[in-house]
């Protein structure tokens, strides 16, 4: 399945550039266009808020490669990552300024559908980004993002080496929606295949938040000293589920373990100080850069997959420093639709 009429969209950009002239919002062609020199473009990449590092490493990602190559990068973020409406608006407003692509990190499935078809109504190619599950309606260019299931799965084997098969966790969710169910499901479907002796004793929405964290999983805690993991559905809640454990006296890595999901800087460094256990680590700063980068051949006139899968890792003090040179990362490989149906990947 791929976006339609990408010959007459190229043709019809070159055309709209030499007609506009020097035109900085849309991507301007340069005075000495007649030495063949590249046509420098802007696209968006839009997140859906700053509030957790991984979203600014995939910023960080995007920006650098895009100055590498020329192009000039929007970055655009409602001020809360609830914000459904708000991002709607930010991507239509990005495609009246005339981008030639954007790239979204949706924080709803259903919300984002709104944009697409404006997206498409005005053949503006959309990516998206930290997710290969497809949207009801609309046409996307590419997917780009790691198998949240599979990635959840891996965290739940590795709960099970932790707690040598018996033992009880409390699970730290996000704001509701497919990134959380794939997340959580994928880590219980986990459990109940490699160490059904491992229970979950609590589940509770922390919205991606650290501090909101901390305060759920110091209740957790005083309700219920028994717990030995807690699995949050993102890093900062992983982060806050441990400085609440440490605040009331639990030993980091020795009576309770916190693992979680990203591969931040960070935790990283949480990690290596022993304030952390593990993360999945999802190369944030490298999907940021996937995503330029497939931008590019696709305007370029390549042919890119419906579905590109990035890598996702178990990071813990035993791979930490391979894991931050990406030494551990291996290049994108077409995958399957991750579909929202409490199934795995594929399924």
């Amino acid at each position: 399945m791929k976006y339609m009429h990408r010959t007459l969209l190229l043709h019809g950009l070159t055309m709209l550039l030499l007609l506009s002239g020097c035109n900085e919002t849309t991507g301007s062609l340069p005075s000495s266009m007649s030495s063949g020199e590249e046509v420098p473009l802007r696209v968006a990449v839009i997140p859906p808020g700053f509030s957790s590092p991984f979203h600014v490493a995939v910023k960080d990602g995007a920006v650098e490669t895009g100055a590498d190559i020329g192009w000039t990068i929007d970055v655009v973020a409602t001020e809360r990552e609830g914000d459904f409406a708000g991002q709607v608006v930010l991507i239509e407003q990005e495609i009246q300024k005339g981008v030639a692509a954007v790239a979204v990190n949706p924080i709803d499935a259903d919300a984002i559908v709104t944009a697409v078809i404006a997206a498409n109504e005005s053949n503006t190619p959309i990516f998206m980004h930290n997710t290969i599950t497809p949207v009801s309606k609309g046409q996307v260019v590419e997917y780009i993002g790691y198998d949240q299931w599979g990635g959840a799965v891996k965290l739940a084997e590795y709960t099970c080496q932790l707690l040598d098969g018996s033992g009880e966790v409390f699970i730290l969710e996000g704001i509701p929606g497919f990134h959380t169910n794939r997340r959580t499901q994928g880590y219980i479907w986990g459990l109940e295949q490699s160490c059904p002796e491992v229970k979950v004793v609590g589940r509770q929405s922390a919205e991606w938040l650290r501090p909101m964290a901390i305060e759920i999983a110091t209740a957790a805690l005083i309700q219920n000293p028994e717990i030995d993991v807690f699995y949050g559905n993102s890093d900062e809640m992983g982060i806050g589920a441990c400085m609440a454990a440490k605040k009331l006296g639990r030993q980091i890595n020795e009576d309770i373990w916190c693992i979680s999901v990203d591969g931040n800087d960070v935790t990283l460094d949480m990690i290596e100080s022993n304030n952390m256990t593990a993360t999945l680590g999802v190369y944030p700063y490298m999907i940021g850069a996937t995503v330029i980068k497939q931008m590019q051949r696709y305007l370029n006139g390549e042919e890119i997959p419906y579905i590109l899968e990035t890598p996702s890792i178990v990071v813990d003090i035993n791979n930490l420093e391979e894991y931050r040179s990406l030494a551990t990362w291996t290049e994108p490989v077409e995958g399957s639709p991750e579909t929202d149906n409490g199934q795995p990947t594929g399924h």
